[in-house]
């Protein structure tokens, strides 16, 4: 019994560690790729480009989410939790999103834990994101307040320059 219940705690640690490595990758190579592209968002600054950004860092988050549920479902499959993939696939990514429906549960109450776990886990590296995602804003909304900053500098000084007596 106590073998069983290290093995459980024991496979939650080591599908925590996984899907934080993954996250930490995904946010590395998101992070790279943005770097990368500094210079074209640099000259090409606007509405478009910042929806275009946005929606590409949405898109790039939500597919290491995704992969980071396939690892937990796989997980759920080799064990045979579920009769199939689809299931496994289907309880992971509920637990992962802290959805929690219950007309799926795992039913060998050593495993049980595991969806919990899976949540808190979820529930974390959608933090990790969130905080990512802020900075992307964060740093769209500094450029266009600094833009604007300067128009309005430049304006003053155009009607000082030009003033009522000329």
């Amino acid at each position: 019994m106590c073998d069983m219940v290290s093995q459980h705690i024991l496979s939650g640690v080591l599908l925590t560690t996984a899907t934080v490595g993954i996250h930490g990758a995904g946010t590395l190579l998101l992070l790279w790729a943005l770097f990368r592209a500094r210079m074209h968002a640099a000259r090409h600054f606007g509405f478009l480009h910042n929806s275009i950004l946005l929606m590409s860092v949405v898109v790039a988050l939500m597919a290491v989410h995704v992969v980071e549920v396939v690892c937990w479902a796989g997980f759920y499959s080799r064990q045979k939790c579920f009769s199939d993939f689809n299931t496994s696939l289907y309880y992971s990514l509920v637990s992962y999103t802290t959805v929690g429906y219950g007309d799926v549960v795992l039913r060998d109450p050593g495993w049980r834990l595991l969806g919990g776990v899976e949540a808190l886990t979820g529930s974390l590296m959608m933090c990790w994101s969130t905080v990512l995602l802020v900075q992307v804003l964060t740093k769209i909304y500094t450029r266009h307040v600094d833009d604007w900053e300067k128009e309005e500098l430049l304006a003053r000084e155009r009607i000082h320059h030009v003033g009522p007596w000329r």
